[in-house]
């Protein structure tokens, strides 16, 4: 086949039009994020605090209207608008100058990259501010969980902190990344990617690829990554430990994977130092001390980040079994297939991919205690193996058909309504009774609000130590915030927020500007107020021998308040269960167990 050469006139045409295709954009780093702003010739705009300014960056170091940036040709003019704390260029204090593609400008703590991008470039998503790579991470875990997928999220920083910015790192990261690929801030020096539709080889191959030796001028990258759901099922949990991850990573090691598995075991005791100071925590760890004596099965329930595991592990560690294995399993993180192999072993053989012989949790947990977290969300075939192993206290490995003698106590949490799922027929009611022999219930921390100041200082003092930082603490505004905000991310989330705070204060107190968006835009939380029950003042009289005189008691309250509900909604179920807060399922659940018909019930020994 002949082929016409093309001509050097069609030749530089297709080079002015790529050139054409480059537009110069200001990338503006402050404390919350970045902003993109392509400049346009005869176009000026102003960079500031408030307005009049076209850019306004809610930072204390800019002045309101700080500096004026206006495209001429190829180069950016830049004019100080009398600033206070200056405009910096090239190391120097400058009223006006000009600027290149590549130069940075500084305006305070704020540093303006000047950059010459693509069109397409200019379509790609920018730099999330923390805050919206928390929703965006949320939003994920919530389409993985559905879809029972994976994701990963990976986070890079400088080798050598001193004078690194965020800036130096964004556009390297940016250019590896797919187009639905989201980026984010973590700190000034640390960006995090959020990969989806991703697992452990695409997030591990991004890793290496960042941290590989630097081309000159370019700094040396750290990285850490986890993923979703073999490091975490929550997205506080899938930060924390990829920031540890990063953290743990050095120029020897430059690649760090968070700890993933869907089992841990703690061997021994691990003497759980606690922070109880509300009456609520007090009650709940006084509860503690009384059943960890026994062994009979424990189910705590609370909303996610609440510290189940904690009170777990306290359980453990107080009792006769402290000294044995305290296996934690997180029943969410198992691929279904897999639950029945996980909690009770397998042979040689018995699957495809099993080489060898495996230990299952409860073997693997003799003697000691087995923590099953998300019990809700374990299979119905792992339900019935499970009832059948607290029955006969014997496991059977897949594969196999001979019984092995295992002794463990289980304790069993969720943040799910078990019971809503019994009347559901998603979990086994029989299971229920079993697992909730003692049921403890962590409140959430809005309605401990005693309890934030000193988890706050705990929390300071541990990330200090772990960033190599001194921090020595809170300053009055910013723990003014910690009491205000509703933590509904609780203390997962209190925690990831003190470390971050950590890692981006200036001085050695933290600052209100220090904490997460969310928790210094939020209103205040409403006071949790104590709500005089129908039966309370019922004076209390010895019950009959044989009798279950507590149960029936909570029956009747419960009952009085849910028809209390019924009537002044009118009898309408739905705006009964809102006003309980509980699922309608679980009201119509509980309006067949206890009895209630309509609005004519009343309670037992009532005339």
């Amino acid at each position: 086949m002949e082929t016409t050469p093309l001509s050097s006139s069609f030749i530089d045409a297709i080079h002015r039009v790529r050139q054409d295709d480059r537009r110069v954009a200001l990338l503006v780093y402050h404390r919350d994020g970045a902003e993109r702003v392509v400049l346009r010739p005869s176009a000026p705009v102003v960079i500031g605090r408030a307005p009049p300014s076209q850019v306004q960056i809610r930072d204390g170091s800019l002045s309101r209207e700080h500096a004026r940036f206006t495209l001429s040709g190829d180069q950016v003019l830049i004019e100080d608008l009398r600033s206070t704390n200056g405009t910096w260029l090239g190391g120097a204090r400058v009223a006006r100058g000009e600027a290149k593609a590549g130069d940075e400008v500084i305006l305070g703590k704020v540093v303006v990259a000047v950059r010459s991008i693509t069109a397409a470039e200019g379509e790609l998503p920018g730099l999330l501010s923390h805050e919206q790579l928390r929703v965006a991470l949320e939003e994920e875990v919530r389409r993985a969980r559905y879809f029972g997928r994976s994701f990963a999220i990976v986070m890079a920083r400088p080798a050598r902190q001193q004078g690194a910015h965020i800036s130096h790192l964004f556009p390297r990261v940016r250019a590896l990344l797919r187009p639905v690929d989201r980026i984010g801030l973590y700190s000034s020096d640390v960006v995090a990617a959020l990969l989806l539709e991703a697992g452990t080889d695409v997030a591990l191959d991004l890793a290496r690829t960042l941290a590989a030796p630097p081309g000159r001028g370019e700094p040396v990258v750290l990285a850490g990554f986890a993923t979703f759901p073999d490091a975490g099922t929550v997205g506080e949990e899938l930060l924390h430990r990829c920031w540890c991850a990063v953290r743990g990573a050095t120029e020897d090691q430059p690649v760090r994977s968070a700890p993933g598995g869907t089992w841990k075991s703690y061997p021994g005791s691990r003497n759980t130092d606690l922070v109880v100071a509300s009456p609520a925590m007090v009650r709940v760890f006084e509860i503690v001390k009384r059943v960890s004596r026994s062994s009979i099965p424990v189910l705590l329930l609370g909303e996610t980040g609440t510290g189940k595991e904690v009170v777990a592990r306290a359980i453990h560690d107080l009792g006769p079994r402290s000294g044995k294995p305290m296996v934690c399993v997180n029943c969410g993180a198992i691929p279904q297939q897999l639950v029945e192999s996980t909690l009770f072993g397998h042979e040689r053989g018995a699957f495809t991919g099993a080489w060898q012989q495996q230990r299952g949790v409860f073997e693997a947990a003799d003697g000691g205690t087995v923590f099953l977290d998300e019990i809700g969300e374990l299979p119905a075939s792992a339900q019935a193996a499970l009832l059948r192993v607290l029955e006969t206290r014997q496991v059977t490995r897949v594969g196999s058909n001979k019984p092995i003698d295992v002794d463990a106590r289980i304790i069993a949490a969720t943040h799910r309504d078990v019971e809503a799922m019994c009347a559901s027929g998603a979990f086994r009611s029989d299971l229920l009774y079993r697992l909730n022999a003692m049921t403890v219930t962590i409140p959430p921390l809005r309605a401990r609000p005693e309890d934030i100041e000193p988890l706050a200082h705990r929390f300071l003092e541990q990330a200090s130590l772990a960033n190599g930082r001194v921090v020595r603490g809170f300053d009055a505004g910013s723990l003014a915030r910690l009491r205000a905000y509703a933590w509904p991310g609780n203390v997962r989330e209190l925690r990831n927020s003190i470390e971050r705070a950590v890692v981006i204060a200036e001085g050695e107190w933290i600052a209100e500007e220090d904490l997460p968006e969310r928790a210094r835009a939020a209103p205040p939380a409403a006071p949790a107020v104590e709500r005089e029950l129908p039966c309370d003042g019922v004076e209390l009289t010895a019950a009959a021998p044989g009798a279950d005189f507590l149960k029936a008691r909570l029956q009747r309250c419960e009952a009085e308040l849910i028809v209390q509900a019924l009537r002044k909604a009118d009898g309408n179920q739905t705006e009964a269960a809102r006003a309980l807060g509980m699922p309608l399922r679980t009201l119509v659940y509980k309006l067949k167990a206890l009895g209630i018909k309509r609005l004519g019930y009343a309670p037992p020994g009532d005339p």
